[in-house]
Protein backbone atom coordinates (compact mmCIF):
# COMPACT_ATOMS: atom_id res chain seq x y z
CA UNK A 1 0.00 0.00 0.00
CA UNK A 2 2.56 2.58 0.71
CA UNK A 3 4.67 1.68 -2.37
CA UNK A 4 1.20 2.60 -4.57
CA UNK A 5 0.57 5.85 -2.19
CA UNK A 6 4.58 6.69 -3.40
CA UNK A 7 3.85 6.04 -6.85
CA UNK A 8 0.36 7.72 -7.32
CA UNK A 9 2.57 10.87 -5.78
CA UNK A 10 5.66 10.10 -7.96
CA UNK A 11 2.92 10.52 -11.01
CA UNK A 12 1.11 14.04 -9.51
CA UNK A 13 4.40 15.00 -9.26
CA UNK A 14 5.91 14.30 -12.85
CA UNK A 15 2.43 15.62 -13.99
CA UNK A 16 2.19 19.08 -12.46
CA UNK A 17 6.61 19.55 -13.05
CA UNK A 18 4.90 18.99 -16.95
CA UNK A 19 2.19 20.60 -16.91
CA UNK A 20 4.79 23.79 -14.94
CA UNK A 21 6.49 23.46 -18.04
CA UNK A 22 3.97 23.65 -20.50
CA UNK A 23 2.72 26.61 -19.21
CA UNK A 24 5.83 28.48 -18.24
CA UNK A 25 6.91 27.90 -21.74
CA UNK A 26 4.25 29.61 -23.14
CA UNK A 27 3.96 31.90 -20.62
CA UNK A 28 7.58 32.98 -21.08
CA UNK A 29 7.83 32.69 -25.15
CA UNK A 30 5.61 35.30 -25.45
CA UNK A 31 6.62 37.43 -22.60
CA UNK A 32 10.16 37.38 -25.13
CA UNK A 33 8.41 37.70 -28.30
CA UNK A 34 6.44 40.56 -28.41
CA UNK A 35 8.33 43.53 -25.94
CA UNK A 36 11.01 42.26 -28.79
CA UNK A 37 8.77 42.82 -31.61
CA UNK A 38 7.21 45.98 -30.60
CA UNK A 39 10.72 47.32 -30.16
CA UNK A 40 12.20 46.04 -33.51
CA UNK A 41 9.08 46.66 -36.17
CA UNK A 42 7.22 49.57 -34.32
CA UNK A 43 4.16 50.44 -33.14
CA UNK A 44 2.56 49.92 -36.46
CA UNK A 45 3.80 47.26 -37.65
CA UNK A 46 3.21 45.53 -33.82
CA UNK A 47 -0.63 46.89 -34.47
CA UNK A 48 -0.90 45.16 -38.06
CA UNK A 49 0.48 41.51 -36.08
CA UNK A 50 -2.05 41.99 -33.54
CA UNK A 51 -4.90 43.09 -35.23
CA UNK A 52 -4.29 40.05 -37.65
CA UNK A 53 -3.70 37.74 -34.29
CA UNK A 54 -6.88 38.76 -32.82
CA UNK A 55 -9.29 38.34 -35.99
CA UNK A 56 -7.42 34.39 -36.20
CA UNK A 57 -8.06 33.62 -32.01
CA UNK A 58 -11.50 32.80 -33.54
CA UNK A 59 -10.51 30.52 -36.00
CA UNK A 60 -8.35 29.09 -32.46
CA UNK A 61 -11.79 29.22 -30.74
CA UNK A 62 -13.66 27.27 -33.68
CA UNK A 63 -10.96 24.59 -34.13
CA UNK A 64 -10.50 23.63 -30.32
CA UNK A 65 -14.52 23.51 -30.11
CA UNK A 66 -15.36 22.25 -27.05
CA UNK A 67 -12.58 19.18 -27.03
CA UNK A 68 -10.60 20.73 -24.59
CA UNK A 69 -13.29 19.90 -21.36
CA UNK A 70 -15.01 17.11 -23.69
CA UNK A 71 -11.79 15.43 -25.16
CA UNK A 72 -10.77 15.07 -21.59
CA UNK A 73 -13.74 13.68 -19.80
CA UNK A 74 -13.83 11.19 -22.75
CA UNK A 75 -10.57 9.63 -21.68
CA UNK A 76 -10.29 10.48 -18.21
CA UNK A 77 -10.19 7.14 -16.36
CA UNK A 78 -9.80 4.54 -19.14
CA UNK A 79 -6.95 2.50 -19.04
CA UNK A 80 -4.51 2.65 -22.29
CA UNK A 81 -4.38 -1.39 -22.80
CA UNK A 82 -7.94 -2.62 -21.98
CA UNK A 83 -9.81 0.81 -23.61
CA UNK A 84 -6.99 1.68 -26.64
CA UNK A 85 -10.24 0.75 -29.09
CA UNK A 86 -12.02 3.70 -27.37
CA UNK A 87 -9.11 5.73 -26.95
CA UNK A 88 -8.30 5.68 -30.56
CA UNK A 89 -11.87 6.02 -31.69
CA UNK A 90 -12.25 9.25 -29.57
CA UNK A 91 -8.51 10.64 -30.77
CA UNK A 92 -9.63 10.33 -34.93
CA UNK A 93 -12.91 11.88 -34.03
CA UNK A 94 -11.36 14.94 -32.29
CA UNK A 95 -8.68 15.04 -34.97
CA UNK A 96 -11.21 14.55 -37.74
CA UNK A 97 -13.64 17.39 -36.66
CA UNK A 98 -10.99 19.61 -35.99
CA UNK A 99 -9.24 19.95 -39.32
CA UNK A 100 -12.13 19.88 -40.92
CA UNK A 101 -13.18 22.97 -38.61
CA UNK A 102 -9.91 24.51 -39.42
CA UNK A 103 -10.06 24.42 -42.94
CA UNK A 104 -13.74 25.62 -43.28
CA UNK A 105 -12.72 28.29 -40.24
CA UNK A 106 -9.36 29.43 -42.35
CA UNK A 107 -11.76 29.80 -45.49
CA UNK A 108 -13.71 32.20 -43.66
CA UNK A 109 -11.05 34.48 -42.26
CA UNK A 110 -9.32 35.15 -45.54
CA UNK A 111 -12.77 36.25 -46.81
CA UNK A 112 -13.32 38.51 -43.90
CA UNK A 113 -9.64 39.55 -44.35
CA UNK A 114 -9.97 40.44 -48.06
CA UNK A 115 -12.89 42.23 -47.80
CA UNK A 116 -11.98 44.35 -44.29
CA UNK A 117 -8.27 44.77 -44.28
CA UNK A 118 -6.44 43.42 -47.36
CA UNK A 119 -2.75 43.76 -45.34
CA UNK A 120 -3.77 41.05 -43.32
CA UNK A 121 -4.68 38.20 -45.10
CA UNK A 122 -1.13 36.92 -45.79
CA UNK A 123 -0.75 37.75 -41.97
CA UNK A 124 -3.67 35.81 -40.75
CA UNK A 125 -2.92 32.82 -42.71
CA UNK A 126 0.34 32.44 -41.20
CA UNK A 127 -1.25 33.07 -38.02
CA UNK A 128 -3.48 30.29 -38.66
CA UNK A 129 -0.50 27.71 -38.48
CA UNK A 130 -0.96 28.18 -34.92
CA UNK A 131 -4.65 26.92 -35.21
CA UNK A 132 -3.60 23.78 -37.44
CA UNK A 133 -1.13 23.09 -34.81
CA UNK A 134 -3.56 22.92 -31.73
CA UNK A 135 -5.86 20.84 -33.97
CA UNK A 136 -3.53 18.21 -34.15
CA UNK A 137 -2.02 18.50 -30.82
CA UNK A 138 -3.74 16.28 -29.17
CA UNK A 139 -3.47 18.06 -25.67
CA UNK A 140 -6.68 17.05 -24.73
CA UNK A 141 -5.27 13.19 -24.95
CA UNK A 142 -2.49 14.09 -22.70
CA UNK A 143 -4.27 15.70 -20.31
CA UNK A 144 -6.82 13.12 -19.91
CA UNK A 145 -4.34 9.89 -19.51
CA UNK A 146 -2.79 11.97 -17.00
CA UNK A 147 0.01 11.50 -19.09
CA UNK A 148 1.95 14.90 -19.50
CA UNK A 149 5.83 14.66 -19.93
CA UNK A 150 5.73 14.04 -23.63
CA UNK A 151 3.79 17.30 -24.51
CA UNK A 152 5.67 19.00 -21.55
CA UNK A 153 8.71 18.51 -24.03
CA UNK A 154 7.81 18.88 -27.33
CA UNK A 155 5.86 21.91 -26.16
CA UNK A 156 9.02 23.02 -24.68
CA UNK A 157 11.18 22.56 -27.68
CA UNK A 158 8.69 24.72 -30.31
CA UNK A 159 8.74 27.53 -27.87
CA UNK A 160 12.39 27.84 -27.84
CA UNK A 161 12.41 27.45 -31.57
CA UNK A 162 9.46 29.99 -31.88
CA UNK A 163 11.54 32.81 -29.98
CA UNK A 164 15.03 31.70 -31.86
CA UNK A 165 12.90 31.64 -35.44
CA UNK A 166 11.59 35.55 -34.27
CA UNK A 167 15.09 36.70 -33.56
CA UNK A 168 16.55 35.48 -36.65
CA UNK A 169 14.11 36.85 -39.08
CA UNK A 170 12.68 39.93 -37.41
CA UNK A 171 15.77 42.39 -37.74
CA UNK A 172 13.79 45.48 -39.07
CA UNK A 173 10.38 47.55 -39.27
CA UNK A 174 9.49 45.97 -42.35
CA UNK A 175 10.26 42.63 -41.27
CA UNK A 176 7.02 42.10 -38.93
CA UNK A 177 5.30 39.66 -41.32
CA UNK A 178 8.11 37.06 -40.21
CA UNK A 179 6.78 36.68 -36.69
CA UNK A 180 3.59 35.00 -37.48
CA UNK A 181 5.31 32.70 -39.96
CA UNK A 182 8.07 31.77 -37.50
CA UNK A 183 5.92 31.50 -34.42
CA UNK A 184 3.24 29.23 -36.18
CA UNK A 185 6.11 26.88 -38.37
CA UNK A 186 7.57 26.38 -34.48
CA UNK A 187 4.11 25.41 -33.04
CA UNK A 188 2.90 23.28 -36.02
CA UNK A 189 5.91 21.10 -35.79
CA UNK A 190 6.09 21.00 -32.07
CA UNK A 191 2.22 19.78 -32.97
CA UNK A 192 3.49 17.14 -34.90
CA UNK A 193 5.50 15.50 -33.06
CA UNK A 194 3.20 15.40 -30.14
CA UNK A 195 0.98 13.52 -32.34
CA UNK A 196 3.48 11.31 -33.28
CA UNK A 197 4.51 10.32 -30.33
CA UNK A 198 1.26 9.84 -28.94
CA UNK A 199 0.26 7.40 -31.93
CA UNK A 200 3.59 5.62 -31.44
CA UNK A 201 3.57 5.41 -27.77
CA UNK A 202 -0.02 4.92 -26.70
CA UNK A 203 -0.38 2.43 -29.86
CA UNK A 204 -3.03 4.49 -31.45
CA UNK A 205 -5.03 3.90 -34.61
CA UNK A 206 -7.32 5.41 -36.90
CA UNK A 207 -10.88 4.56 -36.42
CA UNK A 208 -13.53 6.86 -38.41
CA UNK A 209 -16.94 7.03 -36.92
CA UNK A 210 -19.85 7.25 -38.61
CA UNK A 211 -20.49 10.70 -39.70
CA UNK A 212 -23.70 10.28 -37.22
CA UNK A 213 -21.43 9.62 -34.53
CA UNK A 214 -19.24 12.81 -35.19
CA UNK A 215 -22.48 14.98 -35.64
CA UNK A 216 -23.28 13.57 -32.26
CA UNK A 217 -19.66 14.89 -30.73
CA UNK A 218 -20.61 18.27 -32.35
CA UNK A 219 -24.20 18.69 -31.18
CA UNK A 220 -22.99 17.81 -27.66
CA UNK A 221 -20.52 20.36 -27.29
CA UNK A 222 -22.12 23.28 -29.30
CA UNK A 223 -23.12 25.06 -25.93
CA UNK A 224 -18.89 25.06 -24.81
CA UNK A 225 -18.08 26.08 -27.93
CA UNK A 226 -21.04 28.99 -28.14
CA UNK A 227 -19.42 30.03 -24.76
CA UNK A 228 -15.81 29.79 -26.12
CA UNK A 229 -17.18 31.84 -29.01
CA UNK A 230 -18.68 34.48 -25.96
CA UNK A 231 -15.41 34.06 -24.42
CA UNK A 232 -13.71 35.65 -27.40
CA UNK A 233 -15.87 38.67 -26.81
CA UNK A 234 -15.02 39.99 -24.23
CA UNK A 235 -11.08 38.73 -24.39
CA UNK A 236 -9.93 38.67 -28.03
CA UNK A 237 -12.07 41.39 -29.42
CA UNK A 238 -11.33 44.50 -27.97
CA UNK A 239 -7.94 44.80 -30.38
CA UNK A 240 -10.27 44.52 -33.23
CA UNK A 241 -12.81 46.95 -32.07
CA UNK A 242 -9.52 49.44 -30.89
CA UNK A 243 -8.39 49.61 -34.71
CA UNK A 244 -12.04 49.89 -36.18
CA UNK A 245 -12.31 52.91 -33.94
CA UNK A 246 -9.05 54.31 -35.56
CA UNK A 247 -7.44 53.80 -32.60
CA UNK A 248 -3.16 55.41 -33.45
CA UNK A 249 -1.46 52.00 -33.64
CA UNK A 250 0.60 53.21 -30.47
CA UNK A 251 -2.48 53.07 -28.54
CA UNK A 252 -3.16 49.50 -30.39
CA UNK A 253 -0.21 48.58 -29.78
CA UNK A 254 0.03 49.25 -25.46
CA UNK A 255 -3.13 47.22 -25.10
CA UNK A 256 -2.11 44.30 -27.19
CA UNK A 257 0.94 43.88 -25.19
CA UNK A 258 -0.44 44.38 -21.69
CA UNK A 259 -2.69 41.95 -22.71
CA UNK A 260 -0.59 39.64 -23.23
CA UNK A 261 1.10 40.18 -20.30
CA UNK A 262 -1.44 39.37 -18.39
CA UNK A 263 -2.42 36.20 -20.46
CA UNK A 264 1.38 35.40 -19.07
CA UNK A 265 0.00 36.01 -15.61
CA UNK A 266 -2.96 34.10 -16.54
CA UNK A 267 -1.03 31.29 -17.80
CA UNK A 268 1.88 31.10 -14.83
CA UNK A 269 -1.14 29.26 -12.69
CA UNK A 270 -2.81 27.04 -15.77
CA UNK A 271 -0.56 23.88 -14.68
CA UNK A 272 -2.37 23.94 -11.05
CA UNK A 273 -5.81 24.85 -13.11
CA UNK A 274 -5.39 21.55 -15.33
CA UNK A 275 -4.39 19.71 -12.47
CA UNK A 276 -7.31 20.38 -10.32
CA UNK A 277 -9.22 20.70 -13.00
CA UNK A 278 -9.95 16.39 -13.30
CA UNK A 279 -10.73 17.17 -9.17
CA UNK A 280 -13.40 19.68 -9.89
CA UNK A 281 -15.25 17.85 -12.22
CA UNK A 282 -15.38 14.22 -10.38
CA UNK A 283 -16.40 17.12 -7.22
CA UNK A 284 -19.17 17.96 -9.86
CA UNK A 285 -19.91 14.65 -11.31
CA UNK A 286 -20.73 13.42 -7.72
CA UNK A 287 -23.12 16.68 -6.74
CA UNK A 288 -24.64 16.48 -10.03
CA UNK A 289 -26.55 19.80 -9.38
CA UNK A 290 -25.48 23.54 -8.38
CA UNK A 291 -25.66 24.12 -4.70
CA UNK A 292 -23.98 24.95 -1.70
CA UNK A 293 -22.41 22.00 -0.77
CA UNK A 294 -20.34 22.14 -4.39
CA UNK A 295 -19.27 25.61 -4.39
CA UNK A 296 -17.71 25.37 -0.86
CA UNK A 297 -15.54 22.35 -2.01
CA UNK A 298 -14.75 23.88 -5.46
CA UNK A 299 -13.79 26.85 -3.11
CA UNK A 300 -11.56 24.59 -1.37
CA UNK A 301 -9.65 24.13 -4.43
CA UNK A 302 -9.32 27.89 -5.91
CA UNK A 303 -8.37 29.73 -3.00
CA UNK A 304 -4.88 28.23 -3.36
CA UNK A 305 -4.62 28.91 -6.79
CA UNK A 306 -5.66 32.64 -6.10
CA UNK A 307 -3.01 32.78 -3.36
CA UNK A 308 -0.55 32.07 -5.99
CA UNK A 309 -1.88 34.74 -8.70
CA UNK A 310 -1.70 37.05 -6.06
CA UNK A 311 2.49 36.35 -5.58
CA UNK A 312 2.87 36.29 -8.96
CA UNK A 313 1.03 39.58 -9.71
CA UNK A 314 2.81 41.23 -6.46
CA UNK A 315 6.63 39.83 -8.08
CA UNK A 316 6.48 41.47 -11.44
CA UNK A 317 4.65 44.63 -10.32
CA UNK A 318 7.57 44.88 -7.89
CA UNK A 319 10.36 43.53 -10.02
CA UNK A 320 9.20 46.00 -12.82
CA UNK A 321 9.37 49.43 -10.66
CA UNK A 322 12.54 48.09 -8.99
CA UNK A 323 14.69 46.83 -12.10
CA UNK A 324 12.43 47.41 -15.06
CA UNK A 325 12.55 50.80 -16.31
CA UNK A 326 15.89 50.31 -16.95
CA UNK A 327 16.22 47.26 -18.96
CA UNK A 328 17.37 48.17 -21.96
CA UNK A 329 14.81 46.40 -23.80
CA UNK A 330 12.23 48.01 -21.90
CA UNK A 331 13.63 51.35 -22.84
CA UNK A 332 13.08 50.43 -26.90
CA UNK A 333 9.67 50.50 -26.25
CA UNK A 334 7.10 53.32 -26.37
CA UNK A 335 4.62 54.38 -23.84
CA UNK A 336 6.58 51.79 -21.62
CA UNK A 337 5.16 53.53 -18.76
CA UNK A 338 1.59 53.40 -20.21
CA UNK A 339 1.66 49.82 -20.59
CA UNK A 340 2.87 48.75 -17.16
CA UNK A 341 -0.33 50.83 -15.93
CA UNK A 342 -2.60 48.92 -18.68
CA UNK A 343 -0.94 45.65 -17.18
CA UNK A 344 -1.11 46.69 -13.81
CA UNK A 345 -4.95 47.15 -13.90
CA UNK A 346 -5.84 44.37 -16.59
CA UNK A 347 -4.03 42.22 -14.01
CA UNK A 348 -7.58 42.36 -11.48
CA UNK A 349 -9.00 40.60 -14.29
CA UNK A 350 -7.29 37.19 -13.62
CA UNK A 351 -8.54 36.62 -10.06
CA UNK A 352 -12.48 36.61 -11.61
CA UNK A 353 -10.88 34.61 -14.54
CA UNK A 354 -9.41 31.66 -12.80
CA UNK A 355 -12.27 31.66 -9.91
CA UNK A 356 -15.00 31.65 -13.46
CA UNK A 357 -12.82 28.64 -14.92
CA UNK A 358 -13.16 26.63 -11.66
CA UNK A 359 -17.02 27.18 -11.41
CA UNK A 360 -17.97 27.84 -14.70
CA UNK A 361 -15.93 25.60 -16.84
CA UNK A 362 -14.92 22.61 -14.67
CA UNK A 363 -18.32 23.13 -12.30
CA UNK A 364 -21.38 23.98 -14.25
CA UNK A 365 -20.48 22.36 -17.23
CA UNK A 366 -20.36 19.28 -15.10
CA UNK A 367 -23.25 19.69 -13.40
CA UNK A 368 -26.22 19.95 -16.36
CA UNK A 369 -25.54 24.06 -17.07
CA UNK A 370 -24.18 24.58 -19.96
CA UNK A 371 -26.70 25.89 -21.57
CA UNK A 372 -26.83 28.39 -18.47
CA UNK A 373 -23.30 28.95 -18.40
CA UNK A 374 -23.41 30.16 -22.23
CA UNK A 375 -26.02 32.10 -21.64
CA UNK A 376 -24.44 33.93 -19.29
CA UNK A 377 -21.23 33.86 -21.22
CA UNK A 378 -22.50 35.33 -24.28
CA UNK A 379 -24.52 37.98 -21.92
CA UNK A 380 -20.82 38.84 -20.76
CA UNK A 381 -19.59 39.26 -24.04
CA UNK A 382 -22.44 41.35 -25.64
CA UNK A 383 -22.33 43.66 -22.78
CA UNK A 384 -18.05 43.59 -22.95
CA UNK A 385 -18.49 44.92 -26.75
CA UNK A 386 -21.09 47.57 -26.37
CA UNK A 387 -19.25 48.68 -23.71
CA UNK A 388 -15.93 48.85 -26.04
CA UNK A 389 -18.00 50.64 -28.43
CA UNK A 390 -19.32 53.05 -25.69
CA UNK A 391 -16.29 53.94 -23.87
CA UNK A 392 -13.57 53.26 -26.81
CA UNK A 393 -14.18 56.72 -28.89
CA UNK A 394 -13.82 59.10 -25.43
CA UNK A 395 -11.21 56.78 -23.43
CA UNK A 396 -9.34 54.49 -26.34
CA UNK A 397 -7.54 51.77 -24.43
CA UNK A 398 -8.16 52.90 -21.29
CA UNK A 399 -12.10 52.02 -22.23
CA UNK A 400 -11.21 49.02 -23.37
CA UNK A 401 -9.40 47.83 -20.43
CA UNK A 402 -12.39 48.65 -18.32
CA UNK A 403 -14.01 46.55 -20.56
CA UNK A 404 -11.89 43.36 -20.23
CA UNK A 405 -11.73 43.92 -16.22
CA UNK A 406 -15.36 44.10 -15.96
CA UNK A 407 -16.42 41.39 -18.14
CA UNK A 408 -14.61 38.74 -15.85
CA UNK A 409 -16.08 40.35 -12.78
CA UNK A 410 -19.89 40.42 -14.14
CA UNK A 411 -19.73 36.60 -15.34
CA UNK A 412 -18.17 35.65 -11.91
CA UNK A 413 -21.13 37.01 -10.28
CA UNK A 414 -23.58 35.66 -12.50
CA UNK A 415 -21.91 32.31 -11.99
CA UNK A 416 -21.82 32.20 -8.16
CA UNK A 417 -25.45 33.33 -8.35
CA UNK A 418 -26.60 29.54 -9.91
CA UNK A 419 -24.93 28.05 -6.97
CA UNK A 420 -27.23 30.08 -4.77
CA UNK A 421 -30.13 30.25 -6.82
Amino acid sequence: MPRLKLNATKHDFINLVSLTTIQVSNAVSPLIIYPLLLAVVGPHGYANVALAEALSLFLLTVVLYSFEIDGVVAVVGLDLERDNTLISRVYTEVVVVRVGFYVVGLTLLELIAFFTNRELILLALAWSLVSLAYAIQPNWLYQGLERNLPLAITTLCSRVGAVVAVILTVRGPSDFIWAPLAIGIAYLVGGLAAAGFALWRFRLRPIFPPPIVVWRHIWVGKEIFLGNLGVSLYRDINVLLLGAFGVPSAGIAAYSLAEKLVKVIQASIRPLNQLFFPRALALSKAAQVPGRLVFRRILMLTLPQLAIIVLVVACLMIGYLAYGSGLPAVKRIENASYVFHLTAFMSIATFFGLANFMFGSAGLNALGARGHLFVRILVTGVASVIGNLLLIPAFGPNGSAVCFVFAEMFLFVMICKRYYA
